[in-house]
């Protein structure tokens, strides 16, 4: 039998006590990965909580996580406080490293920065190679973020991109603007993974004659646009067209019930929950007719490809990652923020226009299995 490859999951963003959703997508990756190597994951992240270094080691769905809480930086002085944070972090990655005690065969970077300046460390000090996966917006033709960045911090990135051994975006779109900016010559994509033991769709739809759709996301109007998405479903709702609108947030509800009252969404069309757990969106999945998505950008958009592996059509905004496939099988593609043709994709929906087995199999790249394989090919010739 092979003996399975020490790989350290090294993580930028991840679920936290700090933020329980920041970097779910990459927990999930490392919950795959771990089936095929031994995996442990190493995070650190400042908190105003802590007045001390704090480790805390845990056994998460199976996989070895060691996330350090420290001090934030205090001081108000732009330059002193940034130089400051970057030698902390890294002294507490060190310490982490350090008190895992273990000899890596590689290590798995997630997101290049900050974990990436600790990844160049262990490169330079300990001889450990590593790959890079990417899921970060900020990369995109549609924000401009990298390109605001200052002339040190993009210096920076470029370097841990021309360190890494591989570049895994999550998406072609994502690959195509690293290679516009210059940070890659070329990268292989391993999507994001939907687990397909809890999204999957219900063997028989309830008979009803209001038509459910589902939105779930951060709420970030910036990103997710759902200011003008609810505008969208005002406009329908003057139609006299019966609905139910299902939202899932990753903040708080209360927010999203002020939403709704102001742009005037009637409440008994509303149904808002917050915080799920991805069996509950699937559940929620399972009960929807349609989902629904107006965003601004998306690297990849993991919420379209759980709707595909539960066998419902979309309607979603032409912004990258997934929706540039544009299938009239899997639902509508519009333009962004086109709230005039996203009221008449709404208007226009039925749910007998499409076939699930046809949606499902849109869905298959994203399997756990299949993701897993990915990571066994990658682990086994580094």
């Amino acid at each position: 039998m092979v003996q399975k490859k020490r790989i350290l999951f090294l993580a930028s963003w991840y679920p936290s006590r700090e933020n329980d959703a920041l970097g779910n997508f990459v927990q999930r990756h490392a919950e795959v990965a771990n089936q095929v190597a031994d995996v442990t994951v190493l995070y650190a992240v400042s908190s105003f909580k802590s007045n001390s270094i704090e480790f805390e080691r845990k056994n998460i769905n199976g996989v070895d996580t060691l996330i350090i809480f420290y001090p934030k930086v205090k001081t108000n002085l732009p330059l002193i406080k940034q130089l400051l944070s970057k030698k902390k972090y890294l002294n507490v990655l060190k310490k982490g490293f350090d008190y895992l005690n273990t000899d890596f065969d590689l290590v798995h970077l997630n997101e290049a920065f900050p974990a990436g300046l600790f990844a160049l460390y262990l490169k330079n000090k300990k001889s450990l190679n590593y790959v890079l996966t990417v899921h970060w917006t900020g990369y995109l033709d549609h924000t401009k973020t990298f390109e605001e960045l200052s002339f040190y911090e993009r210096y920076l990135h470029k370097k841990i991109f021309r360190r890494a051994s591989k570049v895994f975006p999550v998406s072609d779109h994502l690959g195509n603007s690293l290679k516009k900016l210059n940070l890659i010559n070329e990268y292989e994509v391993i999507p994001n993974v939907v687990n397909n033991e809890i999204f999957y769709p219900k063997k028989q739809k309830d008979a009803s004659v209001i038509t459910r759709f589902l939105h779930v996301s951060s709420f970030k109007n910036k990103q997710k646009n759902v200011v003008e998405m609810l505008k969208a479903f005002k406009n329908v709702q003057e139609k006299q067209h019966d609905f139910i609108l299902h939202l899932i947030t990753e903040g708080d509800k209360s927010e999203v019930w002020k939403l709704i009252d102001q742009i005037g969404i009637e409440p008994s069309k509303c149904e808002v929950e917050e915080k799920a757990k991805p069996s509950r969106v699937a559940e929620a999945m399972k009960l929807a007719d349609c989902f629904v998505l107006f965003s601004n950008y998306e690297t990849f958009s993991v919420v379209i490809a759980e709707a595909w592996m539960s066998g419902i059509p979309t309607i979603y905004s032409r912004c990258g990652g997934l929706t540039e496939i544009s299938n009239p099988e899997l639902g509508v593609r519009i333009e962004k923020n086109d709230t005039q043709a996203l009221t008449k994709a709404i208007l226009d929906f039925n749910r007998e226009d499409y076939e699930k087995d046809i949606i499902i199999s849109q869905s298959s790249d994203f399997k756990v299995d299949v993701i897993a394989q990915k990571f066994l090919d990658v682990y086994s010739v580094l």
